[in-house]
């Protein structure tokens, strides 16, 4: 290669390399605008109404970039901004799906705030965010309060005993998460004591869908020959359900919806023996009543054959 062409080689590579480096910082500045126009752009007055703490956060964000210097923005800066930015947008998804009625978007926005809690974590690695997680996470456990109260509210409200324990323990979880631990003890407490009785009741209320179930069993199918035993056993099937339903009934538990079917099966049985039993009592009724009216003809004969006896005295003397 001659030299003039090496020395234009050379002078082409130096003049590459300076682009190459000087791209990062002008492109730099460009990304300080870009992050601060985002950062501004983020107006949501009524989440940080509810939750100044984000207000601050986002302040104190801009703040920092904008006294960073072109050079100092960098793609780690950016990443910073964009996981706030996420964090915001959550809020404002938890923000609204707590304010419905419903339990079951009061639980989609909690699993939304442990994904909001990874986030912060995240954010606490850059030096960037240096105060903003902790602006955040007090943002986060006044959320989780606030949803432990709802669920300790719903819970006091619901007569399905099942319902409420399971509320009970998200009560107990939110109050931890929020940073109130004798109020998540409390709740646990009670969620322990409720699922304990219920339990118990359950085991009961087991054991007399199984008696009814035998006794309407022994009912179809009597091991004893005794006029009245299958009677009897309907009627131990029929007082058996009825106590497993009190209990059903009082914890509105579902579960005596799939055990009713009982009930049609021990009303077939008893209206049969009860015909059976007025079949049996009419004919010894009409049975009774043949004797009755036999002897009743036999006294009758013998009165009018004691009639003529006297009669045939008087008549001689």
């Amino acid at each position: 290669m001659k030299p003039r062409s090496l020395i234009a080689l050379t002078l082409t590579i130096i003049i590459i390399n300076s682009l190459t480096l000087s791209t990062p910082a002008a492109g730099s500045d460009a990304l300080k605008r870009d992050l601060l126009d985002e950062i501004l752009s983020l107006d949501k007055p009524g989440l940080f109404d509810d939750y100044g703490e984000l207000y601050l956060a986002k302040a104190g964000l801009q703040s920092v970039v904008q006294g960073m210097e072109g050079t100092e923005v960098s793609y780690t800066t950016k990443d910073c901004v964009t996981i706030f930015l996420n964090i915001v947008d959550e809020f404002e998804k938890m923000r609204t799906l707590s304010e419905s009625q419903l339990p079951a978007d009061h639980k989609a926005a909690l699993e939304i705030a442990d994904t909001v809690n990874n986030s912060i974590n995240a954010l606490s690695k850059y030096d960037t965010a240096d105060g903003i997680p902790v602006l955040v996470e007090r943002a986060l456990y006044r959320f989780y309060r606030s949803e432990g109260k709802y669920f300790e509210d719903i819970a006091t409200s619901t007569e399905e005993t099942k319902l409420r324990i399971g509320y009970e323990y998200i009560s107990s979880d939110s109050y931890g998460e929020g940073g109130k631990p004798s109020d998540a003890s409390r709740m646990k407490f009670e969620a322990r004591r409720d699922e304990r009785v219920y339990k118990r009741d359950m085991e009961r209320a087991s054991d007399y869908i199984r008696a009814a179930r035998l006794h309407l069993a022994n009912a179809r199918d009597p091991p004893s020959g005794f006029f009245g035993a299958p009677f009897m056993e309907i009627i131990k099937s029929r007082d058996s359900f009825e106590n497993a339903e009190k209990i059903y009934e009082q914890h509105s538990d579902k579960e005596l919806e799939n055990v009713k079917g009982i009930v049609t099966e021990i009303k077939i049985v008893y209206q049969r023996l009860m015909f059976d039993t007025l079949k049996v009592v009419a004919i010894y009724l009409l049975i009774l009543s043949c004797i009755t009216v036999i002897l009743w003809l036999d006294f009758n004969r013998w009165a009018k054959e004691l009639d003529d006896t006297r009669l045939g005295e008087e008549l001689i003397v």
